[in-house]
């Protein structure tokens, strides 16, 4: 379906516009800048052209999950296998690929034995098998408590969907057992991790400390987890990532947190907004390099000639989108295919120098 694109800012709409999907120029910059920072956050800290394989287990990776090479995934996620960015784009172009978002300490999969003798176009020194990584039902293209695919076709009710941060499955937000909360949160776990992990119910961020917690803070080999404990009522959100470090580091709960392999919650480099955050400087690093790059190899003509262009179409822009502004009218796309039509002419015209006979 195609949208026309309202720049009045106005949201009220006329008869005849009533049934047109309208958007203002803000919202349409804003969505397509959201988009670009999602990109870059889950694929900016991610190697396009190398296959991950080489660099191990890697703390945190964006992965896909192939079913075209491997249908029996379908039915058993065990069967599955992660691919890394770079293997998405080289050996499975074209591929039904069910993107996985990101997955800790995970080794990619292309072409090992799972794949029944496909072999990865970029890397050919692999293991038969990663027996370090982990593989849940997400490999299989479903998610949640429901275990349904995601989007759903079949699914009329708009949902988000939440990562628990230890099994790193995702849920919709009506399937986790509790009220969501109504401001914002860093990391969730959900109920079944939290039973499964009972050493969880014993913190309990909203009390406050007491000079003995603070005491035993000093003295490493004391165990600071709270005596008491919280009910179990499904899933547990936390306001920011800060309740890691409230974690006991004691050789008891070092041992009891490697024996429930949960090791990483007490890594500082695990949190997923972490990764994030590096993806997205990642991928601004190299768009500034490429800008200063291109500037640079243009000679002081080119550079004017650049500079005198960007200026132009934004001025012609401006001035050509007032008017629907102040008439209040909605921008169609045969509106813009107009203005960039006549900036070509423009161009044309500006180029074509005539030369005279004397």
């Amino acid at each position: 379906m195609s949208e026309n694109l309202d720049v009045s800012g106005n949201s009220e709409q006329s008869a005849e516009e009533s049934e047109v999907v309208t958007l203002t120029l803000n919202d349409v910059l804003e969505l397509e800048d959201e988009m670009i920072q999602d990109a870059a956050a889950v694929l900016g800290a991610s190697n396009d052209k190398a296959c991950s394989y080489n660099d191990g287990y890697l703390k945190r990776q964006a992965l896909y999950s192939c079913l075209t090479c491997i249908p029996e995934a379908k039915d058993d996620p065990e069967k599955g296998a992660g691919i890394c960015l770079a293997c998405s784009y080289h050996c499975h172009d074209g591929h039904e690929l069910v993107e996985l978002y990101t997955k800790r300490n995970f080794r990619c999969d292309c072409g090992n034995h799972k794949f029944n003798g496909t072999k990865c176009n970029l890397c050919h020194n692999k293991t038969e098998l990663n027996d370090l990584n982990r593989y849940n039902q997400n490999f299989s293209g479903i998610y949640c408590v429901c275990h349904r695919p995601y989007p759903d076709p079949e699914d009329p009710l708009p949902d988000e969907m939440i990562q628990c941060i230890i099994c790193e499955d995702w849920y919709h937000s009506r399937h986790l057992g509790v009220e969501i909360p109504s401001g914002p949160f860093a990391e969730m776990i959900c109920g079944t991790c939290i039973t499964k992990h009972e050493f969880l119910l014993h913190y309990d961020l909203s009390k406050t400390k007491t000079s003995e917690d603070e005491v035993k803070e000093e003295d490493s080999q004391i165990c600071r987890k709270p005596q008491t404990k919280c009910e179990n009522v499904g899933a547990k959100f936390w306001q920011d990532i800060s309740w890691r470090k409230e974690l006991c580091t004691c050789p008891d709960c070092m041992e009891l947190y490697k024996k429930e392999d949960v090791l990483f919650l007490i890594d500082p480099e695990d949190p997923v907004h972490l990764y994030e955050e590096k993806g997205k400087a990642k991928a601004k690093e190299v768009v500034e390099t490429h800008n200063r790059n291109f500037m640079n190899s243009l000679d002081r003509v080119q550079l004017v000639e650049a500079i005198a262009g960007y200026n132009d179409l934004k001025e012609n822009l401006a001035e050509y989108l007032k008017k629907f502004v102040e008439n209040k009218k909605v921008v169609k796309e045969e509106d813009i295919r107009e203005f960039f039509d006549g900036m070509m002419a423009r161009k044309k015209q500006k180029v074509s120098v005539p030369h005279f006979c004397h």
